[in-house]
């Protein structure tokens, strides 16, 4: 008995050690060969965490083991231009000599900013705001030769503008890719000059799309009417703007225009043009040196909740006609107040500003074909459109047939503190975006001025003067003249271009 309990004893202990052995071995195979697609762990050395801590990811590489964005680069990065604008300085126009010397005001400004050619026959893209005003352009590409170029055209509305330069040459160019195919999280490189008087040419800097469809930004007076941005985390920077944002195919998809910041410096939040929206434009001023836009005649809501429901619209898309102006497209075409749209050319409608983009996009004289909801039933209906800027100077002539709006002659011109005006209109407020109120409504504003320091932009209406009414630009005129010996600060009452009333002070 003895003897053999001792070797089952002998025998338990060896089958515990190699149990052991083998249990260890695994636990060190494991840690070495990791399943493809899971996240490895790494567990805190020190014993005071119970959470697995999270191992570091690569970026992704090639199948030769290098970076993906280097092709991209060396594809895109010499058609990426620098561009230098120089003008008048607007602060100082028909400014005395004397006082412009006083001022430290200088005749003549400059911006930098960056393009990208488009066509090997010298044609390159940019924003708007690189070369407005300026009536010298000098372009300087990657081989460091320099041209002067022609503005060919710009477009205020969306911040573009084409210019072009004669070479002899074939250069190299960056096509336009389809901006609608990218996702949220697609990899994007940016290229461009940031803080040019660094001498940082072509910089790159890579990101993600961060969103996609930014609507309603405000950039001061330099705010584009028509705005479908796509948000990027890859570094943009002062210099930057008009250089191209582009996918993992080399495609330019979108045109670096704008920033959020606190400090004038990248945060991680800027945006892009995209290239589907600037392909229409580009195409348009390098035909016929202008946008022609697609114009309906009417005024656009929202539909609430409570509209779905009553006109059993189950799709969370469609917008609303809130009216028809007389004698437009739309009125000819059949549109009726309360209409909601539906879709436009056989595409969904999703909204407001969606809708207006998809009409501004059409020529004048195209036919489009519209599904509208009346009254709970699904319509089919064709409307011609008509020229978006023709018909709203020939709507607002009919409107306000005896109203001197001052085109002709400067010196009519309604300006003061900054600002020009115009009387305020159901049709101006429309093309501005904001809420109608009687009064007039500010058409521009210089850059520095009292009314610029103070944050008033085109679009924003002005009520009252000195706590007196303003009904008109006449009004605006004979109160401007009464208060031009006024030092101290004055009161204007306005609506914003959110439609909130507040009251600001400017002061001569």
């Amino acid at each position: 008995m003895r003897d053999n309990n001792s070797s089952h004893y002998l025998r338990g202990i060896i089958v515990f050690f190699i149990s052991a052995v083998i249990i260890i071995g695994l636990g060190i195979v494991s840690t070495q060969f990791l399943v493809p697609g899971k996240a490895s762990y790494n567990w805190d050395s020190g014993g005071t965490s119970v959470l697995p801590v999270a191992s570091t990811r690569e970026y992704p590489v090639t199948e030769e083991g290098e970076s993906p964005f280097v092709a991209v680069v060396e594809k895109t990065r010499d058609a990426v231009v620098n561009i230098y604008a120089e003008g008048e300085n607007p602060n100082a126009r028909n400014m005395d000599p004397m006082w412009r010397r006083f001022f430290g005001l200088p005749p003549r400004v400059s911006s930098y900013g960056s393009g990208f050619v488009i066509r090997p026959d010298g044609y390159i893209l940019t924003n708007n705001h690189v070369v407005q005003g300026g009536d010298k352009i000098t372009v300087t590409l990657s081989d460091d030769r320099t041209f002067d170029a022609e503005l060919i055209g710009n477009d205020p509305q969306t911040d573009l503008a084409v210019v072009k330069i004669d070479v002899r040459d074939s250069l190299p160019f960056i096509e336009l890719g389809n901006s609608d195919d990218i996702r949220v999280g697609d990899w994007v490189v940016a290229i461009g000059n940031p803080f040019p008087e660094q001498g940082l040419d072509r910089t790159v800097t890579v990101g993600v799309v961060s969103a996609k469809s930014r609507r309603d930004l405000r950039f001061g007076s330099d705010t584009p009417e028509y705005q479908d941005y796509i948000q990027t985390d890859a570094s943009i920077n002062p210099g930057n703007s008009g250089g191209p944002l582009v996918n993992l195919r080399g495609e330019a998809i979108g045109i670096n225009s704008a920033i959020a910041s606190p400090n004038r410096g990248s945060v991680g939040i800027g945006f892009a043009i995209p290239s589907n929206l600037a392909r229409i434009v580009a195409s348009d001023l390098i035909e016929e040196g202008k946008v022609s836009r697609g114009w309906l005649g009417v005024m656009l809501s929202e539909l609430t909740q409570d509209q779905r429901e009553a006109s059993g619209v189950d799709a969370d898309a469609g917008v609303r006609i809130a009216d028809v102006i007389p004698g437009s497209p739309a009125d000819a075409g059949g549109l009726e107040p309360n209409d909601i749209v539906l879709d436009f050319n056989g595409k969904e409608v999703p909204d407001l500003y969606t809708f207006r983009l998809m009409v501004a996009e059409r020529e004048m004289g195209e036919k489009v074909d519209l599904k509208i909801n009346r009254d709970g039933k699904e319509k089919n209906i064709s409307i011609i459109l008509g020229d978006r800027d023709m018909s709203l100077a020939q709507s607002q002539g009919q409107m306000f047939p005896d109203q001197d709006r001052g085109d002709d002659d400067p010196q009519n011109t309604a300006s003061w503190l900054g600002m020009s005006v115009e009387t305020a209109t159901p049709i101006l407020a429309r093309q501005y975006e904001v809420d109608y109120h009687q009064g007039v409504i500010v058409t521009d504003v210089e850059p520095g001025s009292p009314a610029y320091r103070k944050n008033i932009v085109p679009g924003t209406i002005i009520t009252k003067i000195d706590f007196r009414d303003v009904r008109s630009k006449e009004d605006f005129v004979r109160i401007s003249n009464e208060l031009q010996d006024r030092e101290k600060a004055i009161a204007f009452y306005i609506f914003d271009l959110n439609g909130n009333i507040g009251y600001v002070a400017l002061k001569p």
